[in-house]
């Protein structure tokens, strides 16, 4: 190699370096203080496990929404759990795929309790994309279900009214 080959390789590892995708115990971290902010309703706190702009998506579509609007949102959202008689939520499962270097897809299996449910564990599927460089961040998430019509199904949200 020339040196001036070595100096553009010593560049680029030197770059690199500081962007090491994260290890699967960091995935692992941050999905169990995820799980413990959503099973204390703590959206606030959930909202720094997410980029500052971000997607959420689900079977009634799309929404690119910044950490700000999130953080506006969650103390209404945590009331909304509350008022519907959320008891607790827990990981069951998680799936992790790696996608690039930079980039891994995590499925977890989310366990809730309802007072309505009792101790019926109400099981649903969220995705959810982690940028792996420095510390990780939620980019997106996608959940596999209507939540809204899976509550009106159990009796756990009221239906809408005619006028509505």
């Amino acid at each position: 190699m020339s040196e001036f080959q070595l100096i553009l390789m010593a560049l680029f590892l030197n770059a690199v370096s500081k962007y090491r995708p994260m290890n699967r115990d960091q995935l692992d971290t941050l999905f169990k203080q995820y799980e413990s902010a959503f099973n204390r309703l703590d959206l606030q706190t959930s909202s720094g496990f997410y980029a500052d702009t971000f997607i959420s998506a689900g079977p009634k579509g799309t929404i690119a929404e910044s950490k700000e609007e999130f953080e506006r949102k969650a103390k209404e959202a945590a009331e909304f759990y509350k008022s519907v008689g959320q008891n607790s939520a827990r990981i069951i499962s998680k799936r992790t795929m790696p996608i690039s270097n930079e980039y891994s897809m995590v499925v977890i299996r989310w366990g809730v309790t309802f007072e309505k449910t009792g101790s019926r564990v109400i099981e649903f599927d969220v995705s959810y994309f982690v940028q792996e460089i420095g510390a990780p961040k939620i980019i997106m998430f996608i959940s596999h279900e209507d939540e809204e019509a899976a509550m009106r199904k159990l009796g756990i949200r009221p239906r809408e009214t005619e006028n509505s």
